[in-house]
């Protein structure tokens, strides 16, 4: 009897083992939901815990960032414009309410919007039923001649709200909502859901299951894009275009199988991991013979692997149409001019590329250099040469090198372009004092590679074997706001739609924002037949990136609204009306 018990007590602390070992370490393989889609599915994402991710994104240091009292007084006035509700608050607020678990949405072709989608809701039914009635008023609301009908199918109730631009049907089945853009998806989706369809599903498919095996377990959401159609679209526009390529070659898009992205809440950082599937382009190995040359303020490092002979063989093919064909052009006749040929450039160059950016705490501007690799020095010079003197550079010689200057208008006497080309680097710099270090290869001395914050950061991410690239972030912000928080004051007093959307006076000093900020760093390698790429820190590679394009295009619209506006602005007050002509006003013209 006591050894039956024991067994059972063995049995019993096994199980619970298992319980949360598998509570802690989910299956890389979304195995529930990539189920209930068909194996050609061409897009799929998953949000595993959406009451997780926001509990999550709490502990990181960009919200903290965020919540600091300095940030929310300077936020005050710009969350004042928003509207109190909208499309985001509501959604916002609803997935708090539902309890989101496994959200997806996918599709299995990008010739119309056909999606479907789903999650399962940790609430109880009534308050989903509510919720999605609101949603449909919202539809039958902003749609013209939307209606509303309703179908059984199988044990289900579908809701459906159609008009000519959309259709959306949905229906709850037990504790998930579901939904598709067409009736007939919603029921191939029920029917998997119910075990009625057995036709191959997602994650049967074996390219779907190598991608998912390198994604981490944890992720908050991912992304898989299988672009195969995508790339058959583009073969078919570049042939009615007259622009098809040979049998025998390929584009990057084409040597795609699978791509696929996840984001991790790594404690205060984010990370992010990407992997596409496809062909090895190159066998070099990024070397980063350049990191020792970074001295210690440096801010920006970057070193990766390009196909030099195959990524610029159209400086030797016929310029087309458009805004860059004049300068593009030009390069090609110089070239020609000069009697080099495609070979000439193919052993040229080698195929590592680096950028480097040093600020100092005294500098305006950072002293940034491109450098690539010259694999035969003499063909580099004269395709540097040949290039350099059709624009007007003027040559010079120093440190066993050849430098070529741009000719100065006087405009930015801080900027000074130069390019160099020494018997191992060709650099390109914004100042010749950046490049003479790059060309003579004077050691950093407690450079960047001295740096211990630099030597644990990288050490966040594989070592890389194709790319690298590391972001001082802290120094990097505190740069850009001393130069940038004079030139922000001076123009809202000279742009009054600015002001009344902030105000610069109450812009967070820069310690008070440096401090929740950490370095960035990515690295990316070749690994199981793919491209494998992380990145990590409070905002990562891929996230910054993002946030400068939208902030570009936000001041681009930004500038747009004011030039419209501003005609209105500065119209002229109309002179004192004659008795045989009526009052006129005359607006300034448009700039």
């Amino acid at each position: 009897m006591k050894r039956f018990l024991l067994v059972v007590v063995i049995v019993a602390v096994a199980a619970l083992a298992a319980y949360f070992i598998a509570r802690q370490h989910r299956s890389a393989v979304p195995s529930t939901i990539a189920n209930l889609l068909p194996a050609d599915t061409a897009l799929f994402i998953h949000i595993p815990d959406v009451e997780k991710n926001r509990d999550s994104w709490q502990r990181t240091d960009l919200y903290q960032l965020y919540r600091e009292p300095a940030v929310q007084d300077f936020l005050q006035k710009p969350k004042s414009k928003l509207p109190e509700k909208g499309l985001v608050k509501d959604a916002w607020a609803d997935s708090a309410a539902l309890r989101i678990r496994n959200g997806f949405v996918a599709t299995n072709g990008f010739d119309s919007l056909r999606l479907v989608g789903g999650f399962e809701f940790r609430c109880d039914e009534k308050k989903v039923v509510a919720i999605r009635e609101r949603w449909e008023t919202q539809l039958l609301t902003n749609l013209p001649g939307a209606q509303r009908t309703s179908a059984d199918y199988e044990k289900h109730h579908l809701d459906i709200v159609s008009s000519g631009q959309l259709t959306l049907a949905s229906t709850i089945a037990g504790h998930e909502f579901l939904a598709a853009a067409t009736v007939e998806d919603l029921k191939a989706l029920l029917d998997r859901v119910d075990g009625r369809l057995k036709t191959p599903a997602l994650d049967s498919d074996g390219i779907f299951r190598a991608a998912m095996k390198q994604m981490p377990a944890d992720y908050a959401w991912m992304l898989y894009l299988q672009p195969k159609q995508l790339a058959q679209k583009l073969m078919t526009l570049r042939a009615q275009n007259g622009r098809a390529l040979p049998p025998d070659q390929q584009t990057v898009l084409e040597r795609i199988q699978s791509y696929s992205h996840a984001m991790v809440f790594d404690g205060g950082k984010i990370r992010d991991v990407g992997f596409a599937a496809m062909p090895r382009l190159t066998e070099t190995k990024l070397e980063r013979t350049t990191l020792g040359l970074a001295p210690a303020d440096t801010v920006l490092y970057s070193a990766f692997v390009a196909n030099m002979q195959q990524q610029f063989d159209w400086v030797f093919e016929p310029v087309g149409s458009g805004s860059m064909a004049a300068p593009l052009q030009a390069i090609t006749n110089a070239l020609s001019s000069a009697g080099l040929t495609k070979e000439d450039w193919k052993a040229a160059f080698g195929d590592e590329i680096s950028l480097m950016a040093a600020w100092s705490a005294n500098a305006k501007l950072p002293g940034a250099v491109f450098t690539v690799a010259a694999r035969d020095s003499a063909r580099a010079r004269k395709v540097v040469g040949a290039i350099a003197s059709s624009s007007g550079w003027q040559k010079s010689s120093r440190n066993s090198a050849e430098y070529y200057s741009a000719p100065m208008s006087g405009v930015l006497t801080a900027v000074n372009p130069t390019v160099a080309v020494s018997d191992k680097l060709v650099v390109v710099g914004l100042d010749s004092a950046s490049v003479d270090r790059m060309v003579t290869q004077a050691p950093a001395g407690n450079g960047l590679t001295a740096s211990e914050n630099f030597r644990a950061t990288s050490k966040l991410v594989p070592e890389p074997q194709q790319m690298f690239t590391y972001v001082d972030l802290p120094s990097l912000y505190s740069r850009l706001d001393a130069t940038l928080r004079p030139i922000l004051q001076m123009s809202a007093a000279f742009v009054p739609g600015l002001s009344e959307r902030l105000d610069p006076n109450k812009l967070p000093q820069p310690e008070v924002i440096a401090k929740h900020l950490s370095p960035v760093v990515a690295s990316q390698s070749y690994v199981d037949d793919g491209y494998r790429s992380e990145s990590v820190g409070t905002i990562t590679i891929g996230q910054a990136a993002i946030a400068a394009g939208a902030a570009y295009a936000g001041a681009m619209i930004f500038q747009q609204n004011q030039l419209h506006k501003t005609p209105a602005t500065l119209a002229l007050p109309s002179a004192s009306p004659s008795p045989s002509a009526p009052a006129t006003t005359q607006p300034l013209p448009t700039p």
